[in-house]
């Protein structure tokens, strides 16, 4: 059976081959690099396809003036629609009223689900987060409101103690330093990355939604934005070592730039990374040119 894994990172796009500036280039990321077929994560590389795995440089701008934000990145990979030239403009952090009812109109969830599909969020939000959802103080991203369009119930505390469910940093240390969760697992990023596989077995579609990137890219310095990329190729690590290529097929992509630039703290209109492993990638890859292409790829991956 054809699965899909999509690792999201938030806020990651191609940024120059230059390791002063770009902690993409100056990480130690053997991981990426094997599935960059030995090259890295940079605005110089080309598009490709080989062995198991392809690259795809992809269009976040979408051919609309100005920086691209989360809200319309995101409701694009999710709808296939391209939303900023849709609504005339990139908006974000939160999708606004008519990003809304676009999303709520039609999504590669909703499509899968009316084909029988199971479709799940893999990740665990503390208490206070799920109250500020419900209660209407906290709006949810483009990505978790796309989920609630088809009756998903986000992940909690108990889930991420049970193993069915992950962390934002991916071991859980976060939520025992900052939350006072002391009871919850702490997983290595090996063994987060190994977990994510596994849960990704249960479902037609996984998502797991890595927004650390974005804060990091925005408010971070350049020593923990490699520690932050370090980390993240730790878990790839595990996802890999936990995937065969009869599995499925592992999306790793983006909504706009941020991290891969330590000039500034703001967006890019670099193009991000649509990374893919397994079970009949290259046919993905080919149809994708910008975010707007991901959805549709993908429904005829699984189709």
């Amino acid at each position: 059976m054809r699965r899909i894994l999509i690792l999201f990172l938030d806020g990651v796009g191609l940024g120059l081959n230059d390791a002063a500036t770009n902690p993409f280039v100056a990480a130690n990321t053997p991981n990426l690099s094997m599935l960059m077929s030995g090259q890295k994560l940079v605005s110089e590389q080309c598009a490709f396809s080989e062995n198991n795995f392809s690259f795809v440089p992809a269009d976040a701008c979408m051919g609309v003036a100005g920086i691209p934000q989360s809200a319309t990145g995101q409701a694009t990979i999710m709808t296939g629609v391209n939303v900023p030239a849709y609504i005339g403009k990139h908006w974000g952090p939160k999708p606004s009223v008519e990003i809304r009812a676009l999303v709520r109109r039609d999504n590669i969830l909703q499509q899968m689900r009316s084909n029988n599909y199971t479709v799940r969020l893999a990740n665990a939000y503390p208490p206070s987060f799920l109250k500020q959802l419900q209660s209407g103080r906290r709006s949810p991203s483009s990505i978790q409101f796309a989920f609630e369009t088809v009756g998903t119930r986000l992940c909690n505390i108990e889930d991420l103690r049970g193993g069915r469910a992950l962390a934002a940093d991916f071991t859980g240390e976060g939520l025992r330093s900052h939350f006072g969760f002391e009871d919850i697992p702490i997983l290595s990023l090996n063994e987060a990355g190994k977990r994510l596989a596994l849960l990704a077995q249960e479902s037609d579609l996984l998502l797991f939604d890595c927004w650390q990137t974005d804060v990091v890219g925005h408010r971070g310095t350049m020593g923990v934005a490699i520690n932050t990329v370090e980390r993240l190729d730790a878990a790839i690590g595990g996802i890999l070592a936990g995937w065969c290529e009869a599995d499925g097929l592992i999306v790793i992509t983006s909504d706009h730039g941020n991290l891969e630039d330590k000039t500034t703290r703001r967006h890019t209109c670099n193009k991000v990374p649509v990374l893919l492993f397994g079970d009949g990638h290259s046919s993905v890859a080919a149809n994708i040119n910008d975010l707007s292409d991901i959805a549709p790829a993908l429904i005829s991956y699984l189709e």
